[in-house]
Parts: C-alpha cells; sequence; structure tokens
C-alpha cells in the first residue's frame, strides 16, 4: 500500500474519498455545497479501516468494499464514490 492519503467526505446522498489535497475542510464544503454534511481526513488506508471497523463493524454495512478500496489507494484515481450500499 502506498502512502496516499485521502478524506472522507459525507454528502447528503453519498460518502466519497477524496485524493485531492486541501488545506482546509472549508474548502471541501466550499466544493460540495450542494449537500456537504461532513469530512474526516486526511487518512492512510490503514487510518481509514481502522474508522470503518470501528463505526460500521459489519464488513457487509461498510460504504466500500475493502478490495475496492485497496484498489483506489493504489490507483491514480482521484475521487472514488461509495459501492452503492448507502
Amino acid at each position: 500500500m502506498n502512502n496516499n492519503e485521502v478524506y472522507y467526505i459525507i454528502l447528503e446522498d453519498d460518502i466519497l474519498l477524496s485524493k485531492k489535497k486541501y488545506n482546509h475542510w472549508r474548502e471541501i464544503q466550499d466544493e460540495y455545497y450542494d449537500n456537504f454534511k461532513a469530512c474526516m481526513g486526511p487518512w492512510t488506508y490503514e487510518d481509514l479501516v481502522t474508522y470503518l471497523e470501528d463505526d460500521f463493524r459489519d464488513e457487509n454495512t461498510w460504504p466500500f468494499i475493502k478490495q475496492n478500496l485497496k484498489d483506489y489507494f493504489e490507483s491514480s484515481e482521484i475521487i472514488h464514490y461509495s459501492d452503492g450500499k448507502l
């Protein structure tokens, strides 16, 4: 796993991950102003998995499939939307 860090962004109708570099959480709020609820990060892969394990417990209820998270962290993809499990 490389050292990419992501922001976990909660919107009214989705959850997404972003590798975009922000200086302040308000930049994220401005970018997603239509339906922004909250954001956390930046997080490493390990931080994100720990959060999901603690918050959702059962991996079947995670908004992201674990293998898709691994693939995303290893890719050049900037934005990754939840896996339709909301």
